[in-house]
Protein backbone atom coordinates (compact mmCIF):
# COMPACT_ATOMS: atom_id res chain seq x y z
CA UNK A 1 0.00 0.00 0.00
CA UNK A 2 1.06 3.61 -0.51
CA UNK A 3 0.65 6.76 1.73
CA UNK A 4 0.59 9.73 0.36
CA UNK A 5 -1.31 13.27 1.34
CA UNK A 6 -2.99 14.86 -1.47
CA UNK A 7 -1.29 18.39 -0.72
CA UNK A 8 1.80 17.11 -0.53
CA UNK A 9 3.10 19.33 -3.45
CA UNK A 10 0.91 22.28 -2.56
CA UNK A 11 2.24 22.49 0.57
CA UNK A 12 5.51 22.23 -0.05
CA UNK A 13 5.51 24.17 -3.01
CA UNK A 14 3.76 27.03 -0.99
CA UNK A 15 6.37 26.66 1.82
CA UNK A 16 9.33 26.78 -0.84
CA UNK A 17 7.89 30.08 -2.41
CA UNK A 18 7.42 31.83 1.17
CA UNK A 19 11.45 30.58 1.47
CA UNK A 20 12.01 32.40 -1.83
CA UNK A 21 9.72 34.96 -1.32
CA UNK A 22 11.79 35.83 2.04
CA UNK A 23 14.78 35.57 0.27
CA UNK A 24 14.10 37.71 -1.99
CA UNK A 25 13.33 40.88 1.03
CA UNK A 26 16.65 39.43 2.48
CA UNK A 27 19.10 40.35 -0.14
CA UNK A 28 16.68 43.22 -1.26
CA UNK A 29 17.25 45.00 2.28
CA UNK A 30 21.02 44.20 2.73
CA UNK A 31 21.57 46.01 -0.87
CA UNK A 32 19.60 49.06 -0.30
CA UNK A 33 20.70 49.15 3.31
CA UNK A 34 22.64 52.37 3.45
CA UNK A 35 25.73 53.73 4.86
CA UNK A 36 27.85 49.90 4.12
CA UNK A 37 30.68 50.15 2.13
CA UNK A 38 30.52 47.52 -1.05
CA UNK A 39 33.15 45.81 0.59
CA UNK A 40 31.15 45.33 3.95
CA UNK A 41 27.82 44.48 1.30
CA UNK A 42 29.45 41.78 -0.50
CA UNK A 43 30.52 39.99 2.79
CA UNK A 44 27.16 39.95 4.09
CA UNK A 45 25.35 39.45 1.13
CA UNK A 46 27.17 35.70 0.14
CA UNK A 47 26.37 34.29 3.32
CA UNK A 48 22.68 35.15 3.33
CA UNK A 49 22.25 33.98 -0.63
CA UNK A 50 24.21 30.58 0.23
CA UNK A 51 22.19 30.38 3.90
CA UNK A 52 18.80 30.59 2.31
CA UNK A 53 19.45 28.54 -0.94
CA UNK A 54 20.51 25.76 1.02
CA UNK A 55 17.73 26.02 3.15
CA UNK A 56 15.73 25.91 0.38
CA UNK A 57 17.22 23.10 -1.38
CA UNK A 58 17.13 21.42 1.55
CA UNK A 59 13.34 21.58 2.19
CA UNK A 60 12.54 20.66 -1.05
CA UNK A 61 14.98 17.61 -1.41
CA UNK A 62 14.49 16.42 2.13
CA UNK A 63 10.53 16.67 1.95
CA UNK A 64 8.69 13.04 2.64
CA UNK A 65 7.11 11.99 -0.63
CA UNK A 66 5.25 9.41 0.44
CA UNK A 67 5.11 5.84 2.87
CA UNK A 68 5.22 2.82 1.28
CA UNK A 69 4.07 -0.56 3.15
CA UNK A 70 4.67 -3.66 2.27
CA UNK A 71 5.09 -7.39 3.83
CA UNK A 72 8.83 -6.56 4.70
CA UNK A 73 7.92 -3.30 6.42
CA UNK A 74 7.65 0.40 5.35
CA UNK A 75 9.66 2.40 3.00
CA UNK A 76 9.98 6.10 3.35
CA UNK A 77 10.34 7.93 0.12
CA UNK A 78 12.07 11.27 -0.25
CA UNK A 79 13.47 12.95 -2.83
CA UNK A 80 17.27 11.86 -1.57
CA UNK A 81 15.96 8.20 -1.39
CA UNK A 82 14.18 5.54 0.73
CA UNK A 83 14.42 4.97 4.18
CA UNK A 84 13.98 1.09 5.07
CA UNK A 85 11.78 0.23 8.41
CA UNK A 86 11.19 -3.75 9.38
CA UNK A 87 8.25 -4.06 11.00
CA UNK A 88 9.87 -5.28 14.26
CA UNK A 89 11.71 -1.92 14.35
CA UNK A 90 8.42 0.34 14.35
CA UNK A 91 6.76 0.43 17.83
CA UNK A 92 4.13 2.77 16.08
CA UNK A 93 1.81 5.44 14.08
CA UNK A 94 0.80 8.71 15.67
CA UNK A 95 -0.37 12.24 14.29
CA UNK A 96 2.01 14.68 15.04
CA UNK A 97 0.07 17.75 15.23
CA UNK A 98 1.63 21.23 14.77
CA UNK A 99 -0.05 24.66 14.55
CA UNK A 100 0.25 24.73 10.79
CA UNK A 101 -0.34 21.24 9.64
CA UNK A 102 -0.97 17.86 11.01
CA UNK A 103 1.57 15.38 10.17
CA UNK A 104 2.22 11.47 10.39
CA UNK A 105 5.00 10.03 12.99
CA UNK A 106 6.50 6.88 13.34
CA UNK A 107 7.98 5.83 16.99
CA UNK A 108 10.78 3.39 16.61
CA UNK A 109 11.45 0.72 19.16
CA UNK A 110 14.31 2.45 19.61
CA UNK A 111 12.73 5.72 21.01
CA UNK A 112 12.95 7.47 18.03
CA UNK A 113 10.48 9.14 15.66
CA UNK A 114 10.68 9.81 12.19
CA UNK A 115 8.35 12.61 11.39
CA UNK A 116 6.50 12.08 8.06
CA UNK A 117 6.10 15.53 6.84
CA UNK A 118 5.49 15.34 3.23
CA UNK A 119 2.22 13.60 4.69
CA UNK A 120 0.32 16.61 5.70
CA UNK A 121 -3.27 17.07 5.84
CA UNK A 122 -5.10 20.31 6.92
CA UNK A 123 -7.98 18.78 9.82
CA UNK A 124 -6.53 16.43 12.46
CA UNK A 125 -9.20 14.30 11.33
CA UNK A 126 -7.64 13.12 8.01
CA UNK A 127 -4.27 13.04 9.82
CA UNK A 128 -5.97 10.81 12.33
CA UNK A 129 -7.31 8.47 9.83
CA UNK A 130 -3.80 8.29 7.69
CA UNK A 131 -2.37 6.96 11.29
CA UNK A 132 -5.34 4.52 11.27
CA UNK A 133 -4.70 3.16 7.76
CA UNK A 134 -1.14 2.91 8.14
CA UNK A 135 -0.95 1.38 11.35
CA UNK A 136 -4.02 -1.03 9.87
CA UNK A 137 -1.91 -1.96 7.08
CA UNK A 138 1.53 -2.59 9.21
CA UNK A 139 -0.76 -4.69 11.44
CA UNK A 140 0.06 -2.34 14.48
CA UNK A 141 -2.22 -0.56 17.28
CA UNK A 142 -2.14 3.59 16.79
CA UNK A 143 -0.47 5.48 19.69
CA UNK A 144 -2.02 8.17 20.71
CA UNK A 145 -0.29 11.62 20.11
CA UNK A 146 2.05 12.78 22.18
CA UNK A 147 0.71 16.46 22.48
Amino acid sequence: MVFRARLTRLARGTLCLLVALAVGWAIRAEIVFYGIGSTLRTVALVPTILMELALLVGLWRLWVASIVVDESGAIVRNFRGDIRLRRSEIRGVFPALDPLACHVAVRLRTGDEIRLDGLAFVTPGRAERAVRDISAALDLAPLPSPT
